[in-house]
C-alpha cells in the first residue's frame, strides 16, 4: 500500500477528442454545404463517420495502454519517477 500523496497527472481522454473531432467535421460540412452547391448523401457520410470513429477511438484505446504504467512498475518500491 502506498502512502503518496501525490497526484497523478491528468490527459485528456481520447473519446471526447474522437466525439469532438466528428462534430467538427459534421459541422463543417453543414457549413460548405450552405455556400457550395453540394450534395452530400447522409448515408454514406454517417458510415464514413462512424468508421472513422471506430478506428480512432481503438487507436486511442491501444495508444493510451500502451502509455499507462502496469501495477508492478506503480507499486515497486524501488522505481524511478522521472
Amino acid at each position: 500500500m502506498s502512502t503518496s500523496i501525490t497526484e497523478r497527472k491528468r490527459r485528456p481522454r481520447v473519446a471526447t477528442i474522437v466525439w469532438g473531432a466528428v462534430i467538427l467535421v459534421v459541422a463543417g460540412l453543414v457549413l460548405v454545404s450552405q455556400f457550395v452547391a453540394l450534395s452530400i448523401d447522409p448515408v454514406v457520410v454517417a458510415l464514413g463517420l462512424l468508421v472513422g470513429v471506430g478506428l480512432a477511438l481503438v487507436a486511442g484505446g491501444i495508444l493510451s495502454l500502451r502509455s499507462r504504467p502496469t501495477t508492478d512498475e506503480q507499486d515497486h518500491p524501488d522505481a524511478i519517477d522521472y
